[in-house]
């Protein structure tokens, strides 16, 4: 918009100037605050796509933290030991410890497959990433005696692995498959080939319908005698990898 105006010399003068509406401000902030409001709301519709996903997780990467990071707990009237393989150290197996030793089972308060450190550091030291034959034994014994009536009952592997929880007074119950295989993907096996898999415990992994966390971790087993598909790297005998496949 122009317009003349006079000075006190009588010159006319003239004078460019601009003003914006205050509706065009209005609109603008309602559009801007509108597009605030959008972007926080964006996460929110993709929640119920990612709530089991980013759940399972978690539980996938504890699991095999666990396993290959932990020697495990056994508890007996005030006494801890992570050799809950052979709590008494009488070289017993597990048909033997469940045997011998009453409420061996609840006793069991965490299962891990890390070995012992060497006899000159702590005895409940473990040494991470190596697994002891022993502790795996076990774990796969216990599985395959899930159907026994004389002792335990194999979905208590899933309470020792920290995989049946209460959250917001709900249980949530995680199926799980774990295994030790070679790198070429085959079972590590006992004597041959076609020999009994060293570890495959848990359910059928599902091929669909549900979403399965796969974590794969590298490791050392400490006796590899008589075992077939192990690889050797360097000091290493037996060089394997455990898989840990979680869902629900």
């Amino acid at each position: 918009m122009r317009r003349r105006v006079g000075d006190y010399s009588g010159v006319v003068k003239s004078e460019s100037s601009g003003q914006v509406s205050m509706d065009f401000l209005l609109a603008i902030s309602i559009f801007a605050f509108g597009i605030v409001i959008l972007i926080s709301e964006i996460p929110m519709l993709f929640a119920p796509l990612q709530t089991v996903a980013t759940d399972i997780q978690p539980v996938a990467y504890r699991t095999s933290m666990i396993l290959v990071e932990d020697g495990g707990i056994y508890e007996e009237s005030g006494s801890i030991t992570s050799r809950w393989e052979d709590p008494k150290a009488r070289g017993w197996n597990y048909t033997e410890n469940c045997d011998n030793l009453s409420n061996y089972h609840e006793n069991v308060k965490r299962i891990g497959l890390a070995m012992p450190a060497p006899a000159w550091s702590s005895s409940e030291d473990v040494v991470p990433n190596n697994l002891s034959r022993r502790k795996i034994d076990a774990l796969q014994d216990w599985w395959e005696d899930g159907k026994s009536s004389k002792h335990g009952n194999s979905s208590l592997i899933t309470q020792k692995l920290g995989l049946k929880v209460t959250y917001n007074n709900k249980s949530l119950n995680y199926s799980y498959n774990i295994s030790l295989k070679g790198f070429d993907g085959s079972l590590i096996r006992s004597n041959s080939t076609s020999g009994k898999a060293l570890l495959q415990i848990g359910d059928p992994i599902p091929v669909s319908g549900v979403t399965v966390e796969k974590i794969e971790r590298i490791v050392a087993i400490d006796n590899s005698t008589n075992l077939a598909n192990c690889r050797e790297i360097g000091d290493v005998k037996c060089a394997a990898k455990l898989v840990v496949c979680i869902w629900r």
